[in-house]
This record gives C-alpha cells, structure tokens and sequence, in this order.
C-alpha cells in the first residue's frame, strides 16, 4: 500500500473524519486476546480511542485502516481442518496505521483456507502529527520510525510468546509457529526472526516488500525466510529485498527471493491481474516444502 496514500488516510482520522463505526466484523469464531496484562510497556503516555475508517485506495480498492492502537491484541482465526501450523501476521502501515483488512483479515482467510491458524496483530501505532514531514528518502523513514519499530517488534515478540506458550488450547504445534509481516510489518518480522530468544523466534518468517533495519546482521539461529517484492515498488526499494536476501544467504540460513515485475506496494493477497498475484502459489509451495502444511499433531 501506498504509504504516502495510508498516511493520509491516518490523518484524517487525527483529524476528525467520520469513523466507520467501530471494529471491522470478524468471525462470530474469532477470540481476541490481550497482549499485556496490564498498559503495554513503553508507551504508558499514550491516550485516546482506537480509530478506524475506510481509505479508498489506488490501485487496491476500499480499505479498512485502523490507528491509534493503545491495546495490542491478537485475534484468532482457526481453520475448519487444522493442520498443527499457526502463523502471526503482521500489518504494515508505516508504523503509524494499520490496514487491517488487506493485510489482516484476507491473510487469515487464507491461511484457514489451508488449515493455517492464524493470529491477527493489532501492534501499537499512532497516527502522524499535524507537524509530521514527509520522509525524503528510505533512510529517512528507517531513521524516524525506531522508536515505534521497536514497540512493535515488541509486540510481536510478545503474540509469539503468547502463541508458543498456549498452543495447545489453540491446537497448534510449538515448533511451527511462524510469523507473516507486510511492509513496516515484514521489517518487524525480519528482526523478531533473528531474535536471541528462541522462545519469541518465529520457527519461519514471511516478508513482502520489506526490508532489514537491524542493528547487526542476521545470526546462525535466524528463522528461515520467504521474501516477496515487486520491481516496480514505489513505497519500499525492490532492492532492500534483495539485501535482506543476500543478509540471509552470507549468514547461511535459509531464504527464497520471489521478485515480480510488476505489483507495485501493498498486493498482499489481492488479485490486480499483474504479475505479483502469483505470489501466494509460491509461499504454498515453499510451506508444503517445508512440511508445515501437511497434518500433525
């Protein structure tokens, strides 16, 4: 998604725009879980409703953005027929927004669709400032955006350990939890996959059109990873898939590169009759690959 055209949709609801009334629906099924026990660490300043509405978007359509998140939660979609693989998704947004249907909701349809359960992240983000300038550059964005990158890596380090630690009641395997990020939030994944800690270390990790924004390279215990970006991204450089890649391959863990020529930013799962709409049969492939969407137990 476009994160000039996401951005403007946040400060339209800063600004008062008409919400859309409260939460997207979801599944009568669907559990909602609260990350934290009590105010999320890190951002006890934080106030006001959660806000929501829907951005009609170039290119893909009407989407339902939420910002303002002060309450991180995961919500659980379970398939018909579990196959024992759980897998957290991340939304992207710019660290200031979430799309949460786009990225969220249709990733989970279909992830259930293949015995998947999948567990929604509503990570921590708050709309831009009246002040807020335009990022001139990548580097621009990586710089501004630490601090909130960091609640949300968090945060996602928290659904791991919330996942892992109850997969039984959520009849999921402990070693195949594995997390999917898009955009800001595959730039979460790609650090929470080379977490120290294996009880937050996703088992595998999903990328579209990401890139990596740590500290230090890749260790010998980061998850193995699937990447997906378009050439023709505008938003996030092809190119910083392409280091992610080669960050991967010099620390001799496992990676697949998937560039497409044409998809532009923000495809996810929908279908825009371009290249990228190719991308979902690759990471179905790699997962049964890699034994994660057969039966277990």
């Amino acid at each position: 998604m476009s994160t000039r055209v996401l951005l403007l949709a946040a400060l339209a609801l800063a600004s008062g725009s008409p919400s859309c009334g409260g939460p997207p629906a979801r599944s009568a099924a669907a559990q909602v879980i609260h990350l934290w026990p009590g105010q999320a660490p890190g951002t006890d300043s934080w106030t006001g409703a959660e806000q929501a509405a829907d951005a009609e978007l170039p290119n893909l359509g009407k989407v339902h953005v939420i910002t303002n998140v002060t309450v991180p939660t995961l919500t659980v979609f379970r398939p018909a027929k579990p196959n024992g693989t759980a897998l957290v998704v991340v939304p992207g947004g710019a660290f200031r927004a979430l799309p949460w249907d786009l990225d969220g909701l249709e990733t989970a349809r279909w992830l259930t669709a293949h015995g998947i359960t999948a567990f929604v992240l509503k990570y921590r983000v708050r709309p831009p400032g009246p002040e807020a300038a335009a990022d001139r550059s990548f580097d621009d964005f990586a710089h501004r955006t630490e601090s909130a990158r960091a609640i949300a890596v968090a945060d996602a380090e928290q659904a791991m350990r919330i996942v892992r630690s109850r997969a039984r009641q959520f009849g999921v395997v402990p070693n195949r939890v594995g997390m999917i990020g898009f955009s800001a939030g595959a730039m979460a994944t790609a650090l929470a996959a080379n977490a120290a800690d294996p009880a937050v270390r996703p088992d595998f990790a999903v990328s579209l059109y990401g890139a990596w924004l740590g500290a230090s390279e890749p260790s010998a215990t980061a998850a193995p990873l699937f990447i997906v970006a378009a050439q023709d991204d505008p938003d996030a450089p092809v190119l910083r898939s392409v280091d992610l890649f080669q960050r991967w391959t010099k620390a001799k863990r496992p990676a697949e590169l998937h560039i497409y020529e044409r998809g532009g930013h923000g495809f996810a799962f929908r279908r825009h009759n371009l290249p990228a709409d190719r991308w979902p049969d690759a990471l179905q492939a790699w997962l049964g690959s890699r034994g994660y969407l057969a039966a277990k137990r």
